[in-house]
């Protein structure tokens, strides 16, 4: 459509000059061909009302082209902004990832922490086992003390005796 009012254009310039020889001709003529003059003058001015009225659509048209740019712009901005929509979005799904991934660590060190507590738990409980023995050992060695003093004094009473 833009270059159909381009050629349009160019058609009125083409009858615009006309006209500018036709006025040259209207001084040049005398009053014998006045009546013929006017009307071909008359005709020159509604080309000239044609011609700017179609100025005005080119104008019109470019304004359009524009627009039309503008619309195409805008609406690449608005799916560049669909797509940082998106980023966003996975932006905080990966910032909630990464606290559950703090959150994770933390019980992995709690975890050990209960690990440790547990061995130092079997060690305790070793170390009782290991004093009950002890106590075992504590009473045998006293029955045994009570053993060689009865032991003792049966060899005083055997000596006595003897």
């Amino acid at each position: 459509m833009l270059t159909e009012l381009l050629k349009l254009s160019l058609m009125l310039t083409e009858l615009l000059k006309l006209s500018l020889m036709l006025t040259e001709l209207l001084k040049l003529h005398s009053l014998h061909g006045l009546t013929e003059l006017l009307k071909l003058s008359l005709i020159d001015t509604e080309l000239l009302k044609l011609s700017l009225m179609l100025t005005e659509l080119l104008k019109l048209s470019l304004i359009d082209t524009e627009l039309l740019k503008l619309s195409l712009m805008l609406t690449e901005l608005l799916k560049l902004s669909l797509i940082l929509t998106e980023l966003l979005k996975l932006s905080l799904i990966d910032t909630e990832l990464l606290m559950l991934s703090l959150i994770l660590t933390e019980l992995l060190k709690l975890s050990l922490i209960l690990t440790e507590l547990l061995m130092l738990s079997l060690i305790d409980t070793e170390l009782l086992m290991l004093s009950l023995i002890l106590t075992e050992l504590l009473k045998l060695s006293l029955m045994l003390t009570e053993l060689l003093k009865l032991s003792l004094m049966l060899t005083e009473l055997l000596m006595i005796v003897t």
